[in-house]
């Protein structure tokens, strides 16, 4: 069906999908042209795929906390029944490898909006990753001057400290990167091209979307 059958007229002050090629779409050049803030059909691809690969980089990266802290346990304290904690976050890593291999040449659905309440790029990811950090070491230092045990600090303090980076400073590192990474993984993966190539021969304006590109 056809824009115009449907209501929707395609931008004017932009070509049509089919008016550049992909790759002058996807020229870095050509976002100067266009406010960075313009809602494109390629940055919603790559704002979609960027949020999916953020969280399964998160859970990747809990897994591996997860198998490194029962390994250093295990080291420490010799006992075998926290063993198993190993084997499950290997599994929701190897889970979350393959899910982010899937993600390489996925072509989000049109009109198919994902939203973050989290940060969105890596700096702000790691300022709330320290600012939460300081706030529980605070209260963890007046307990520890009361208490003496200073070993309680570290036994908090290296698990928050993994688990921070992996939901706060991972997945907003991925997502503060969603433009570039797309650009890339379209010059090295000839199979995500095709499907660009496919998207942009077959697309046409929506009213919350009105221009294929630039990206």
């Amino acid at each position: 069906m056809s824009p115009h059958a449907i209501g929707i007229e395609p931008d004017s002050s932009s070509p049509s999908a089919t008016g550049r090629t992909l790759e002058q779409w996807l020229d870095p050049s050509s976002p100067a042209k266009a406010p960075p803030e313009l809602g494109t059909r390629l940055r919603e691809i790559a704002d979609a795929r960027a949020l999916r690969a953020g969280m399964w980089a998160a859970f990747l990266s809990i897994g591996l906390s997860a198998v490194f802290l029962t390994f250093v346990v295990f080291a420490l304290t010799g006992i075998p029944r926290i063993l198993p904690a190993a084997i499950v976050g290997a599994l929701v890593a190897l889970i979350a490898l393959l899910a982010l291999r899937r993600e390489r040449f996925r072509i989000p659905r049109s009109g198919v909006i994902l939203s973050a309440r989290g940060p969105g790029i890596a700096r702000a990811g790691l300022v709330a990753a320290a600012g939460i950090f300081l706030v529980v070491n605070a209260v963890l230092v007046s307990m520890v001057l009361l208490s003496g045990n200073f070993r309680s600090v570290l036994v908090i303090d290296v698990p928050l400290l993994l688990l921070l980076v992996s939901v706060l400073v991972v997945p907003s590192a991925v997502i503060g990167r969603a433009r570039i990474s797309l650009r890339r993984a379209a010059s090295r993966h000839p199979r995500l091209t095709a499907a660009l190539e496919q998207e942009r021969l077959g697309w046409s304006p929506t009213a919350a979307t009105g221009r294929f590109g630039p990206l």
